[in-house]
C-alpha cells in the first residue's frame, strides 16, 4: 500500500476543504496522485469541512449612533484576503454592526441568535462565499455622559480603535473634537506596545504584578544586581514599572504625531484651547485574530 505522508494530506485538505480522513482515505485510493484524490472527493460529493477551517483573515465594523453615544464593535473572520475584500462579506459585515448597534448585543453569540445574521452567515459559508466566516466579535459599548465617540479603521480593515471621551455638548460639537477623537485613535492603532489601559490606576493588578515579578527576575538575573539590598531593588523595579506604565497606559505614552508630547498633555491643551475639560472615558482596539 502507498505511504501517505501527513504532509500530503495536508496538501490536499488545504487545496480542497474537506475533513483529514476523508482526504488520507481518497489519496491511499489514488494511490498518492493528488488530482486524483481531489477527483475522487469531488465525484463522492464530499463537502468542505468549513466549520473547522482556519479563519486567518477578516475586518473589523464600527457602527455609531446618530448622537455619538452607543457604539457596536463587530470582528468577522473568514479564511482568505480575497473573501474579506469581497462585496458580499463586506455587505454582511455593514449588516452585523447595524444590527449589533440596533440591538445592544453584548457579544457574538447573542448577536447570532439575531434570525437576519445567523441567516446571513448561514449563507455566506454554504452558498455566497463558501469559506468558514466566524462572528468573533459583536458588542455594544456605551458612553456616559456628555461627549462623543470617536473611531478609526485602518485601510486594511484588520485593526481598529474607538474611543469614548467625555465633554461638554458644547466642546464635544466641534470639529476640533472629532479630530482629536480621531487622532487618538489613529494612535491608538499605531502606537507599539499597544496601549492595555486608559490611564495606568486602570491597569488590572494582575497584570502589574506580573510586570513586577519578571523585573525582580530579571534583576537577579546579573549577579552585580543579585546582591543589591532589597530597598535598591525595590527602586529598580519602580523605574522599570514607570517605563511599562509609559509603554502600556494611554495616558502616559507619547503621542505618535509629536513625541514631545504625552497623550495625557495633548488631551489637557485642546481642552483648553476648546473651552472645556476632555476626559478619556475608555476605549476598544480591536484587531482580527487577537
Amino acid at each position: 500500500m502507498t505511504q501517505i505522508s501527513a504532509a500530503l494530506v495536508k496538501q490536499l485538505r488545504d487545496k480542497i476543504g474537506a475533513g483529514m480522513g476523508a482526504c488520507k482515505k481518497a489519496l491511499i485510493e489514488a494511490e498518492g496522485d493528488l488530482q486524483k484524490a481531489e477527483d475522487i472527493l469531488r465525484a463522492k460529493g464530499v463537502k468542505p469541512d468549513t466549520a473547522s477551517r482556519k479563519t486567518a483573515e477578516g475586518m473589523v465594523r464600527f457602527s455609531l449612533s446618530d448622537d455619538g453615544k452607543r457604539l457596536a464593535v463587530v470582528e468577522l473572520q473568514c479564511e482568505t484576503d480575497f473573501a474579506a475584500k469581497n462585496e458580499r462579506f463586506q455587505n454582511l459585515l455593514a449588516t452585523i454592526a447595524e444590527r449589533t448597534l440596533a440591538g445592544g448585543f453584548q457579544n457574538a453569540e447573542e448577536a447570532k441568535q439575531d434570525e437576519e445574521i445567523a441567516k446571513g452567515l448561514q449563507e455566506a459559508i454554504a452558498v455566497t462565499i463558501r469559506e468558514n466566516i466566524v462572528l468573533a466579535e459583536a458588542t455594544t459599548r456605551v458612553l456616559e455622559g456628555e461627549g462623543r465617540i470617536g473611531t478609526y479603521v485602518h485601510h486594511t480593515g484588520k485593526i481598529g480603535v474607538a474611543l469614548g471621551a467625555n465633554a461638554s455638548a458644547e466642546v464635544a460639537a466641534k470639529p476640533e473634537f472629532a479630530e482629536l477623537l480621531k487622532d487618538l485613535c489613529m494612535h491608538a492603532t499605531a502606537h507599539h506596545p499597544a496601549p492595555i489601559a486608559v490611564d495606568k490606576e486602570d491597569i488590572p493588578e494582575d497584570v502589574v504584578a506580573r510586570e513586577r515579578a519578571v523585573a525582580l527576575a530579571s534583576i537577579n538575573e546579573n549577579p552585580k544586581n543579585a546582591a543589591k539590598p532589597d530597598d535598591i531593588k525595590e527602586k529598580m523595579i519602580a523605574g522599570k514599572l514607570r517605563k511599562f506604565y509609559e509603554e502600556r497606559a494611554l495616558l502616559e505614552q507619547k503621542f505618535v504625531k509629536d513625541p514631545n508630547l504625552k497623550v495625557r498633555d495633548l488631551v489637557a491643551k485642546r481642552g483648553k484651547e476648546l473651552g472645556g475639560e476632555i476626559k478619556i472615558a475608555w476605549f476598544v482596539r480591536q484587531v482580527v485574530g487577537e
